[in-house]
């Protein structure tokens, strides 16, 4: 290239990025003239074309409160976390901007607006509190479950009445035993046990507490730890050891007592199998674990048998 045309090259490019940065503050006066006479759309429309000219916090500033009072709530959401992304130092005004979109979005009933609220009310500011607007988002129908993982100990936290917490850490048992697993689960139910007197809220967690202390002692069997797996067999047992998992929970609390030489304590196991119900495959499974030991069932059971 000649020098010629390198230099009417470098003029146009200096020319066009002028134009450029002419063009945002152009885009930005006419969104503050629409802002002042409360048209809040075309303000929307002419911020939106500034901050693809030259984006900064002021523009994103301007931009999340245009929208927020002309109703898009989600390119004020968009706008406020931006805002916040470009300047640090104004991640709390930026909240503020995020709070004020959530009143609306709670008012009208927007879930999904106040869930991009929440989400960015988290990578804005995360120690702001989000419970208000976390209770409202928990009781979803469709709510997903890793959503609620990340809700429901902000949800927790504001929640006031005893039965409304026993709720949702019942909730977040199950949330936590689909996603995260059983051993944090776990503890969401057997916190609801010792705090609910209510046999609506107890048999599920009884259930979710049984099933995961199965599970944990399935883990530790697999892996060769008997004696935690004993442990983990007799929990799920104690729930409650007549349903189906409570019943296979002794039956695996005996074999690995079993293993470990207690044979009085894998045979008192083994007998309250079969107490249960002799008939199906676990009752057949603790008789003959009792056969090998040279024992035989209760009596009262044989004669129920034999009438069937």
């Amino acid at each position: 290239m000649t020098p010629g045309r390198a230099a009417r090259a470098a003029g146009l490019g200096l020319a066009v990025a002028l134009a450029a940065c002419g063009g945002a503050t152009d885009h930005e006066r006419l969104g503050d003239r629409a802002y002042g006479e409360a048209r809040y759309d075309d303000a929307v429309a002419e911020y939106l074309a500034a901050v693809r000219g030259r984006p900064d916090a002021v523009r994103y500033a301007k931009l999340g409160a245009a929208a927020l009072h002309a109703g898009q709530l989600r390119q004020s959401v968009e706008a406020y976390v931006r805002m916040a992304g470009d300047d640090p130092t104004r991640r709390a005004e930026a909240a503020e901007g995020l709070e004020a979109v959530a009143r609306l979005a709670e008012r009208d009933g927007n879930v999904d607006v106040l869930q991009d609220v929440v989400a960015g009310l988290r990578a804005v500011d995360p120690d702001r509190s989000t419970g208000r607007y976390a209770l409202a988002l928990v009781h979803r129908p469709d709510a997903d479950t890793e959503d609620l993982v990340a809700l429901l100990p902000a949800a927790l936290a504001a929640a006031t009445a005893p039965e409304m917490v026993d709720s949702l850490l019942l909730l977040y048992g199950r949330a936590l035993q689909a996603t995260a697993g059983c051993g944090q689960a776990l503890l969401q139910y057997r916190a609801v046990l010792r705090r609910s007197q209510d046999s609506l809220t107890r048999a599920p967690a009884r259930q979710g507490a049984a099933d995961c202390a199965y599970a944990l002692g399935e883990r530790a069997d697999t892996a060769g730890r008997s004696q935690e797996a004993a442990l983990w067999f007799a929990e799920s047992a104690r729930v409650d050891s007549t349903t189906p998992t409570g019943r296979r929970a002794l039956l695996r609390y005996g074999a690995a007592r079993l293993a470990q030489g207690d044979t009085l304590a894998a045979a008192l196991a083994f007998q309250t199998v079969v107490s249960g119900d002799r008939s199906d495959s676990m009752g057949v499974a603790a008789a003959d674990q009792l056969a090998t030991l040279g024992m035989q069932p209760p009596q009262g059971d044989t004669a129920r048998t034999g009438e069937r």
